[in-house]
């Protein structure tokens, strides 16, 4: 076996890589453990998730409790999240009479992780979002357009606040 084969360079790498994230402590976020840590699939089902004001709050809550619980068995609420949501506009293309023709829809959501053993906030932290529409002649075609963004951006807030509540509870299991 000759070195300069493409192919054994891949192998011998592939073999380095894999040797290099065993020796660095690598785990998955959500896969099962051995060595009775916190599964963080198991915690993220026991997230209550409180009411959010509005449209877009609903489309967060409801993406949020798809991904907390994607199997549909919901545990015992040992946690609660309470989020709020502030939405801004900003016209970023101008057409020739100053009519702004796209515009930036940012969605902020501040949410809070209150352990309900002992009503304590745990993690705190803000979630961005920018979903981008343009503004066309046709007013149905432009309420859809921003109807649509307005749900990408939930959909991102959602998936973000879902992530950071992964990663808090796999440090969290390391540490105890």
């Amino acid at each position: 076996m000759s070195w300069s084969d493409t192919g054994s360079w891949s192998k011998a790498w592939t073999v380095l890589i894999c040797l290099g994230i065993a020796g660095c402590g690598f785990r998955p976020l959500y896969g099962e453990n051995a060595k009775g840590q916190i599964n963080t699939t198991a915690e993220l089902a026991r997230v209550e998730v409180g009411p959010i004001k509005d449209r877009i709050g609903q489309l967060v809550r409801n993406h949020l409790l798809d991904q907390l619980t994607p199997r549909g068995g919901k545990l015992a609420p040992h946690y609660r999240l309470n989020i709020e949501l502030s939405t801004s506009q900003e016209g970023v293309a101008l057409a020739r009479d100053e009519a702004a023709t796209r515009f930036n829809l940012q969605l902020r959501g501040r949410y809070a992780l209150v352990d309900l053993e002992n009503n304590r906030e745990i993690l705190q932290g803000t979630a961005r979002s920018i979903a981008v529409y343009n503004v066309v002649s046709a007013d149905y075609s432009t309420l859809t357009a921003e109807a649509d963004a307005k749900r990408r951006a939930a959909r991102e807030i959602s998936d973000e606040i879902k992530t950071r509540l992964a990663v808090f509870f796999s440090r969290r299991s390391v540490r105890n």
